[in-house]
């Protein structure tokens, strides 16, 4: 293993503890779960070694957060679908707007950048 703390399996490994303790469970009993051995889990949380593409999948979609987030790539727990549904049921533009103003400059900052460059990829996507 690399000693690099922030080398890829040490990212998922960490965020893969991390959700499992969030939920309550043991190594033994999430390994049960996912029909794994316990040392296996042990030693993707431990960085270890990396899981397969399709037990990234599984475990993303059991804890209902994107492979982008146990990889490391983005820091939001919640799959974009998901997100959208929930916006779009539970806030109108005016409690959006209401938890901008919220917001600090930087977040506020951080926010409109985002913002832009998700429309330039967006465009970007569009022109292809």
């Amino acid at each position: 293993m690399k000693s690099d703390s922030l080398s890829l399996n040490n990212i998922t490994g960490s965020t893969l503890a991390e959700l499992r303790k969030s939920c309550g469970f043991t190594q033994k009993e999430l390994a049960k779960i996912f029909n794994i051995s316990e040392s296996s889990l042990a030693h993707y949380e431990q960085g270890l070694t990396l899981p397969s593409a399709d037990m990234l999948v599984k475990f993303a979609d059991y804890f209902h957060v994107p492979v982008d987030y146990l990889l490391g790539r983005c820091q939001n727990k919640i799959e974009y679908k998901k997100l959208n549904e929930k916006l779009a049921s539970n806030m109108s533009l005016g409690n959006m707007i209401n938890a901008i103003f919220g917001f600090s400059q930087k977040n506020k900052k951080y926010l409109y950048d985002t913002i832009v460059l998700i429309l330039i990829a967006k465009s970007e996507d569009n022109s292809r």
